[in-house]
């Protein structure tokens, strides 16, 4: 180690300054260069990416103690000077780089939330798919973010034209990503394991480029051998990237790597004129010379900057303070804050995780006129109708795949798959919302959110996001008789069409759909011509001399024009030898007078290992891997047959590829093959291929229980679901039950309640209710959850249903009785029916203490709510205090507290209608503390009622400017998940402003949070 004199380093004040002010009056492009300090633990037992050190930790641990191996890699890596590199070289020798990768993968998921919130849970990369990893990948709320990534983020956000152009960076993570796009910034990637040249791609927003390789998708580099490759294509484009900029180096080591070589070469180079500022964690930093050698001539020109004592977690934040405090008062440029998602504008880079994947379009033939005029409407809803096969999916996926060709004003698509089914909508709207928001919404975050604010969230926060909407297949949700949608969807689509929106919405379904606004248009799918007909046989291969006969016309009159079938007709006519188009149209014709027999006459042509996977693939509930399908189909094919059989299909177009940049492909069937297959077996053939399926499932959310959380993505969440889907098929209903009850808290805390609604139907529609009430361990909690998802989603008339059927199961008053009794209470009480409530909730208590029947059942909880609400505050207050003595409570000083926010909150509440200001006071603000320190799906909603009812106090003890800063908080954050709520604070706000004195006084929300802290921690 040699050192540089301490004249030659600056501090971060200089550093601070130079980046700010410096960067004002010079303006200049940054580029940071961060490593892996920026995402590791900020302190020992934090969360974070793991650290060099415990890396090392991680593969001596690989090798187990008092053996030859453990023996070698002690003597190797504690004289080495990089012992993270020899352990890697060590790790290389003995395992291979796929375990190297592992290691990394493990690092990377110690930064996961579901760690933070059980610390006795552990994820494996090498226990999860890559299906799976991926998923985690772009799941942006799943990660914890250490103060400095998150600050950077921000500050790339907020300042894109200074430092929101290329971030280059050492790390492995995607914390560097999820940081940008939590704060609103659009952002893409570049994975860099081996040469490149980095001046071949573009894409609007920051460029992110892992330049030693990424934790999933791409080898990994750790070894001196690895960082020194020659990479003479990247080294070229950094040294023609980098000359002109301002390259800011924080938290990053120096190795000899690919970078430290560009900037040795780019700091002598007197023709170029860069400015290379490093930072240096140490206040005294001990250089190696190998870095000393990179820097020096930077130095001599006066071209490189040293600075000592940076601190990544505390640069970063106060960085971002300076430049967020002169964004409020200047016009210098800040970050295009429209809504935005970190995607490709092209079809094929879509990430499986944000939303589903449009067909793929390998033949397209007509449909010129329904093209053109998606293409030149100006409409911002457009209903495309049509019976099945008749291409309404694959129109919508041209026409987003020509608008981004043809450079037109949409930035992104977004695609959702509402199968045909029920029960679904609500959840994709909300994986939209949650997609294209820049703020701080997920979909745990909506959970409680009315159908009528979910709709105006929806409208407001598409309006700027310049985003093609597809809703396919949204059946279930058209009137039949008004020819309309219903529900959300209809209040989507008015407020859409009336809105001054740079969006648009596509919505395809079977049923005709008419409305009169003018910004509605309905295109309705004909089926092809019969020069559409010869075109489309011609695409696909077929002979001149059928295409000239007059089988051609009697095939497209038999069909009648269905593009899909006259698609399988001219496929088995050009793939399969000894197939005629005569031929096949006698096997169609036979035994079928009504309508022709397609896919009976392919069926009976397929070998029977094609068959076999057919059918394994109808029984999925979802699209999936080749390697996925493989296991489902395992014990039914050997590998061989499986990947010939999967070819064949595909060449047949009986199986639809839905392709992605950078992911495996996914793998379907086309709704009309599906039905077919499912149709053409009875149950007992088909309870083997279910039971496989099954089969498959147990394995997998074996390996992911440990993350089951409401953080866990919908993805991975609908893994339990369809495994219940499977058992109900099956049917059982005990193991559908026990799937669904596992997941249940996850489903709902995460916003996904109509997911569990969905499947939850589907069971209670199957099950005989009185055998499941005595039998199945769990029916009656997963009845009293879906009566209480219904009620939230207001469906009240379907909640009375379901409680009129639960009494049924009741014939005499057991402990059952109580649970009912609590249902109904809980029921009303959501109604605001108070009275009822009360009723019901009373008949439980008493019920449970003259009979003194052991059970866990009670209604005390909802009794208690229903009594506070309904002006009955004492027994309420008692409730909520359990064995909590009020004084001690009270005193501010006091250790003694009651744990959870909400109870808290609860307790103030009922001082506070009891007139006990100052009292309930003291409560609001231990309740605050807590819920902002909860990870619970409803912090913000209890934040936000807080916040309400600590200003109305505040009114009450004359701190009218405190009270106006807490009304501010609160509005903001129900403007991202209750409208109605937020609308309903202008009352309260105006009142506030009418009791200050002061009539030009005005708040901005900056300051108003800050009162709002302060007040917290006083």
């Amino acid at each position: 180690m040699t050192n540089f004199e301490n004249k030659h380093f600056f501090d971060e004040d200089a550093l601070l300054d130079r980046l700010s002010d410096g960067l004002r009056e010079t303006p200049k492009e940054v580029v940071f260069v961060v490593g892996a300090p920026l995402t590791a633990p900020e302190k020992d037992g934090s969360p974070g990416v793991s650290s060099v050190s415990e890396i090392v930790n991680d593969i001596r641990g690989r090798f187990a103690p008092d053996t030859n191996a453990r023996q070698h890699f002690e003597n190797k890596v504690i004289n080495a000077s990089n012992k993270y590199q020899e352990a890697f070289h060590f790790l290389q020798g003995r395992r291979g780089q796929g375990i190297c990768n592992e290691v990394v993968r493990d690092a990377v998921l110690k930064a996961r939330r579901e760690i933070d919130t059980a610390p006795n849970a552990s994820i494996a990369g090498g226990q999860l798919s890559e299906e799976q990893l991926r998923e985690f990948d772009t799941d942006d709320f799943g990660w914890h973010l250490t103060k400095g990534v998150e600050a950077l983020g921000q500050l790339i956000a907020l300042q894109p034209s200074f430092f929101g152009k290329t971030l280059l960076t050492s790390n492995f993570d995607p914390l560097a990503e999820v940081a940008v796009r939590a704060a609103g910034g659009s952002v893409w990637q570049t994975k860099l394991a081996g040469d490149a040249d980095l001046s071949n791609t573009d894409a609007p927003g920051c460029r992110i480029v892992h330049f030693h390789g990424y934790w999933i998708g791409s080898d990994t580099l750790h070894t001196g051998a690895q960082l020194l490759q020659n990479r003479p294509s990247l080294k070229s484009s950094l040294l023609e990237y980098l000359r002109d900029k301002l390259v800011v180096i924080v938290a990053y080591g120096g190795w000899e790597d690919i970078l430290t070589s560009a900037l040795r070469d780019l700091s002598g180079n007197s023709s170029v004129f860069p400015e290379v500022l490093w930072a240096f964690y140490d206040t005294t930093p001990a250089i190696p010379s190998h870095l000393r050698n990179v820097l020096q001539p930077g130095v001599d020109r006066g071209r490189t900057s040293l600075y000592a004592g940076i601190n990544c977690h505390q640069f970063f934040p106060k960085l971002l303070n300076l430049w967020q405090d002169t964004s409020q008062k200047t016009d210098l440029p800040v970050a295009d804050t429209s809504p935005a998602f970190a995607i490709s504008i092209t079809l094929a880079t879509l990430k499986q995780l944000e939303c589903d994947r449009p067909p793929n379009i390998d033949a397209w033939v007509g449909r010129e006129a329904e093209l053109r005029s998606l293409e030149i409407t100006r409409s911002s809803v457009v209903i495309i109708t049509g019976i099945g096969g008749q291409g309404k999916s694959l129109i919508a996926a041209k026409h987003i795949r020509s608008s981004f060709e043809s450079n037109s004003n949409y930035r992104y698509w977004d695609w959702r798959d509402c199968k045909e089914s029920a029960d679904s909508i609500r959840t994709q709207i909300i994986a939209a919302i949650d997609r294209i928001t820049s703020e701080e919404i997920t979909s745990e975050m909506l959970a409680d959110v009315s159908d009528v604010d979910l709709a105006e969230i929806f409208v407001e926060y598409a309006a700027d996001s310049k985003t093609i909407f597809v809703f396919d297949n949204v059946d279930h949700y058209v009137d039949l008789v008004n020819f309309r949608f219903v529900g959300i969807l209809d209040s989507i689509i008015k407020k859409f069409a009336l809105s001054d929106t740079n969006s648009q919405i596509i919505l395809t379904c079977r049923p005709q759909v008419k409305y009169t606004e003018s910004s509605v248009i309905s295109i309705s799918m004909p089926g092809l011509t019969l020069g559409e007909t010869r075109e489309l046989f011609e695409q696909r291969g077929v002979e001149l001399k059928v295409l000239d006969s007059a089988e051609l016309t009697a095939v497209h009159d038999m069909t009648e024009g269905h593009p899909f079938w006259l698609d399988l007709i001219a496929v088995q006519v050009a793939q399969v030898p000894g197939t005629t188009l005569s031929g096949l149209m006698e096997d169609i014709r036979r035994g079928r007078e009504d309508s022709p027999n397609i896919l009976s006459s392919i069926w009976e042509r397929l070998a029977e290992r094609e068959q076999v996977l057919l059918r394994v693939m109808a029984e999925a509930v979802r699209p999936e891997t080749k390697e996925t399908i493989e296991k489902y189909a395992s014990s039914k094919l050997r590998y061989n047959k499986f990947e010939k059989a999967l070819r064949t299909l595909i060449r047949l177009n009986l199986v639809t590829v839905k392709p992605e940049v950078n992911a495996p492909d996914l793998y379907d069937l086309h709704p009309l093959v599906r039905q077919f297959v499912k149709q053409n077996f009875v149950y007992s053939e088909r309870i083997d291929y279910i039971r496989s399926l099954i089969s498959q499932y147990e394995n997998m959310l074996k390996s992911m229980e440990k993350v089951l959380g409401f953080s866990l993505p919908l993805p991975l969440l609908g893994r339990w679901t369809q495994k219940a889907e499977l058992d109900i098929a099956a049917h059982q209903y005990a193991e559908a039950v026990e799937s669904l009850n596992s997941a249940t808290d996850a489903l709902i805390g995460g916003g996904h309640s109509e997911e569990f609604v969905r499947v939850s139907r589907e069971l209670l529609e199957a099950v005989d209710w009185d055998q499941a009430s005595t039998e199945i361990s769990g029916f009656d909690k997963l009845v009293g959850r879906f009566v209480e998802c219904l009620d939230d989603l207001g469906d009240y008339a379907g909640a009375d249903q379901i409680l009129e059927r639960f009494s049924l199961t009741i014939p005499e008053k057991t402990a059952r009785y109580i649970r009912y009794c609590d249902m109904k209470c809980y029921s009303y009480w959501k109604r605001g029916d108070f009275g009822e409530a009360i009723k019901w909730g009373q008949n439980g208590v008493e019920l449970k203490r003259l009979s003194n029947v052991d059970t866990a059942y009670e209604t005390e909880h909802n009794l208690a709510l229903a009594r506070r609400d309904s002006g009955d505050i004492e027994p309420a207050l008692e409730y909520f205090l359990r064995n909590s003595e009020l004084e001690k409570l009270l005193d501010p000083k006091s250790d003694h507290k009651i744990e959870d926010g909400p109870t808290l909150g609860n307790v103030g509440r009922c001082l506070q209608l009891q007139g006990r200001i100052d009292e309930a006071l003291v409560c609001y603000k231990k309740s605050i503390r807590a819920l902002l320190r909860d990870d619970d799906s409803m912090r913000l909603s209890n934040e936000a009622y807080a916040c309400q009812w600590i200003a109305e106090c505040l009114i009450e003890v004359s701190e009218e400017r405190t009270a106006l800063a807490f009304v501010t908080v609160a509005e903001d954050i129900l403007v991202k998940i209750s409208p109605t709520r937020a609308r309903g604070l202008s009352g309260l706000k105006q009142k506030v402003f009418v009791l200050i004195s002061d009539r030009s006084y005005s708040i901005r929300l900056a300051d108003a949070n800050r009162q709002v802290k302060k007040w917290i921690d006083s």
